[in-house]
């Protein structure tokens, strides 16, 4: 049996047609494809929260540079919204591979400011 996606109907094998709406394109596949399975180092982690998306994008650029997949992955949402939601949704998240994880902390930690610095005379 075919079941269209459309309308619901159920058809026999035969039929090219939905019996139901009479399209032709809306039949459901036998079995939905398969997603290839990532390897538990190929999933995305989140390295840090940034307060702004300035700030967060200034990260992934520093983090592409160097070699490292890096993505925002609330960029989109951040973009249409007030800067006051930010605190709501908890900052912005910044994702590298867990593979490069530690490699990207310790570039990030190699980019800190170690403090206030002092003027010299």
């Amino acid at each position: 049996m075919k079941t269209c996606d459309y309308c619901g109907r159920k058809n026999s094998d035969e039929v090219v047609c939905c019996s139901g709406c009479g399209r032709n394109d809306v039949f459901k596949a036998d079995a939905p494809p398969e997603l290839p399975k990532l390897d538990a180092q190929d999933e995305f982690v989140t390295l840090a929260t940034c307060q702004n998306l300035p700030a967060a994008d200034q990260m992934v650029t520093c983090l592409d540079a160097a070699g490292i997949e890096a993505f925002v992955p609330d960029e989109s949402l951040m973009q249409w919204l007030p800067f006051f939601y930010t605190i709501t949704f908890g900052f912005i998240r910044v994702q590298v591979r867990r593979k490069d994880l530690s490699r990207a902390q310790e570039l990030l930690s190699d980019a800190e400011p170690e403090g206030p610095r002092s003027p010299t005379n």
